[in-house]
């Protein structure tokens, strides 16, 4: 038990990975301050625009229709609260924030894979896996965008419930499903780690935490007659309106996505098997969780690469694992209790393992960087692939182009309160659009919709 604990306050990881993640994250925003600033992405520019519009008593879902969920509205009004209605300090404001928030993630993937190994080496193995996705550190200088924050409040979620903060743990796990959806995976694997490790009391007080925050947004939403809008847009329509893909098609995207990286999907898999089959009473939410979300990316939603995020996690506390695996069956080897050798100090065979895991993993995100930036034969021929998979249908009878309202940029540079809740206009708002009784030119945004076709 001493040497357990004396496991668990060790932070060797810390000195190797935060230099490292601190690195790149200063590099791709260095990257966007010197190349792009201040350009803005239509996502970003679109959050923040609503966080500002809230302030000018705007109301999400009502004067704006989107199918996110409301916790990235909240963190920009709250940022916009403070920027002194200027819309270059917001965006700067974003940015920081937004960076923080992704590095802070990085960290958090790596305390949750020390919490469940106890070893520097996994625990290191896992913050790198999360940067083999050069996106984000690269992306995450742009702005606001909501995938970020469903990765930052799901992980912290997890370590807090494993450092048995139930109802901490429930409550991040409801801003990681009201930041994006798929969010939502968190929460129940929150809950059982909760009854797993203290019994139903410990399950009532993550659901405790969680149900405190879903209940706040839902008291605020129905004060301002935005609840129904609320629930039709950020979960009905995207599962009325979400766009068709193959089989085929995501798993193209997924390989896209991690480019030279995906070399380490059979290794998580492996650590996700390890633990499903060898370790499954204490271990069970990380298969469980990767396949939750890996059901999101192959068949639900994969428009980018932010979209992967959250599963990307799972990703790397499976790599994690595998590491934690290779280095017990390397000590047995070598007749060396490495458990033991760990706990005790810096060892020879510690540092040799970190070592390891830094150049084999740290190769692969320095590819990363090359697959992103440049144009590898590999990237080409997969990209060609992924069009042909794509599903062919009838076009949709109307399109973006068809609205009226400026772009993103116009609205969110010239802070304009557009006349209709149909501004912004994604492929997603568009086939909700013509699927049921709603409007492009309507000036509020209502209820449940009196049609969906879904034809």
């Amino acid at each position: 038990m001493a040497v357990r604990s004396r496991l668990q306050t060790r932070s060797d990881w810390v000195v190797i990975l935060g230099p490292i993640v601190a690195v790149l994250f200063a590099a791709g925003l260095a990257d966007y301050l010197l190349t792009g600033w201040p350009r803005i992405a239509t996502d970003p520019a679109f959050f923040q625009h609503t966080g500002w519009y809230v302030l000018q008593g705007g109301i999400p879902y009502v004067d704006v229709w989107d199918v996110n969920p409301p916790v990235p509205f909240a963190i920009t009004a709250a940022l916009a609260s403070v920027s002194g209605g200027n819309m270059l300090v917001l965006h700067g404001l974003s940015v920081t924030l937004t960076v923080l928030v992704a590095g802070a993630s990085v960290m958090l993937v790596g305390w949750v894979a020390y919490l469940v190994t106890g070893r520097n080496a996994a625990a290191i193995a896992a913050g790198l896996t999360m940067l083999v996705v050069p996106e984000l550190f690269l992306l995450s200088p742009e702005g606001v965008r909501a995938q970020f924050y469903a990765l930052f409040f799901g992980t912290l979620a997890l370590g807090l419930a494993l450092r048995d903060r139930p109802f901490l743990a429930g409550a991040a796990a409801a801003l990681s499903a009201g930041s994006w959806q798929s969010g939502v995976v968190f929460a129940p694997l929150v809950v059982g780690i909760a009854y797993q490790r203290a019994g139903g009391k410990n399950a009532l007080r993550a659901i405790a935490g969680g149900g405190v925050v879903t209940g706040l947004v839902v008291l605020a939403f129905a004060a301002a007659g935005a609840l129904v809008p609320m629930v039709v847009q950020a979960i009905v329509a995207p599962l009325v309106a979400g766009s068709s893909y193959t089989l085929s098609e995501n798993v193209y995207s997924i390989l896209l996505v991690f480019g030279y990286g995906s070399l380490l999907l059979p290794v998580a898999l492996f650590g996700w098997a390890y633990a499903a089959v060898r370790n499954r009473r204490r271990l069970w939410w990380v298969p469980t969780g990767g396949l939750l979300l890996g059901y999101q990316v192959l068949f639900v939603d994969l428009d980018g690469s932010t979209d992967a995020l959250p599963w990307l996690a799972f990703v790397a506390i499976g790599v994690a694992l595998a590491v934690d695996r290779v280095l017990v069956y390397a000590n047995r080897s070598g007749a060396t209790d490495s458990r033991s050798a760990d706990a005790i100090g810096p060892s020879r065979y510690q540092w040799t393992a970190v070592a390891a895991v830094v150049a084999v993993v740290g190769l692969l995100v320095l590819s990363g960087v090359v697959w992103h930036q440049g144009s590898p034969y590999p990237q080409s021929t997969l990209q060609t692939m992924q069009q042909d998979a794509e599903v062919e249908g009838e076009p949709p009878p109307i399109t973006p182009a068809d609205g009226e309202a400026p772009s993103m940029q116009t609205i969110y540079w010239e802070q304009l309160e557009p006349e209709t809740c149909h501004y912004r206009l994604s492929w997603n708002e568009v086939r909700w659009v013509a699927m049921t009784d709603d409007r492009l030119d309507r000036q509020h945004c209502g209820g449940w919709p009196s049609r969906t076709d879904r034809g």
